[in-house]
């Protein structure tokens, strides 16, 4: 038996940009408490030893419709010797550039700076936290300053924590279109595990997918963990 064909690109281009517009309709009018949705993620990536154990990590800083991860930033830096690296949009691509811990204010500090990146730990809510070394770039998603010493190498990489407007239970993900997590994926070793991250809303019955669109190895939300491959 032979495999059935791909779509012909241009439909499974149109295909995504339907997808793409049924999402962004479903997340619109979305309200959650993004510090309980934050820890409940975390909580399910735990259940994942590779997560826990992995020593360098590539993490996005949420913006828009994607799952709030930035509360639980604190946690990834717990374990001792980790590597926690951001991207910047440089071109059409993404580098990874590590972050220091962050430091927590005091109780009495002023947080009214916008120029400063500030959120709160998901964990313990009365804590807000500052990253230094960011700036607001690329379409105002936070993102690192262009430090050459602190570039992180695609082949350092033990796991990723991947964006995406959707996701389906078989590891499909579809993106918001421009490429950058695809191509960055793609210069990826083999031995990365890729983590989707999505919130419950986001999980739909099939995305569509090109030969060229790499499935995550899991997906956590905040109701579960699903492992694809372990």
């Amino acid at each position: 038996m032979t495999s059935s064909p791909l779509p012909a690109d241009s439909e499974i281009a149109a295909a995504k940009q339907t997808a793409r517009q049924a999402m962004k309709r479903r997340l619109r009018d979305l309200r959650f408490d993004r510090l309980a949705v934050a820890a409940q993620i975390f909580r399910n990536l735990e259940r994942f030893p590779k997560f826990t154990d992995a020593q360098t990590i590539a993490v996005y800083l949420d913006f828009g419709f994607e799952a709030p991860i930035r509360p639980f930033l604190p946690r990834l830096f717990e374990r001792a010797g980790r590597v926690v690296a951001v991207p910047r949009c440089v071109g059409r691509e993404l580098e990874f550039y590590r972050l220091d811990a962050p430091r927590f204010l005091a109780a009495d500090a002023e947080i009214a700076d916008a120029g400063d990146f500030l959120d709160r730990d998901a964990f313990s809510p009365e804590r807000v936290f500052r990253l230094t070394d960011l700036t607001s770039g690329a379409f105002g998603i936070w993102e690192p300053l262009p430090n050459p010493t602190r570039l992180v190498a695609p082949e350092a990489f033990n796991l990723v924590l991947v964006p995406g407007l959707a996701f389906d239970l078989n590891g499909g993900r579809l993106g918001r279109g421009a490429g950058f997590y695809d191509r960055f994926l793609a210069t990826l070793p083999k031995t990365t595990r890729l983590i989707g991250v999505a919130l419950d809303e986001q999980i739909v019955e099939k995305t569509p997918r090109d030969a060229f669109d790499l499935p995550v190895d899991a997906l956590a939300t905040p109701s579960r963990f699903v492992l694809f491959r372990p």
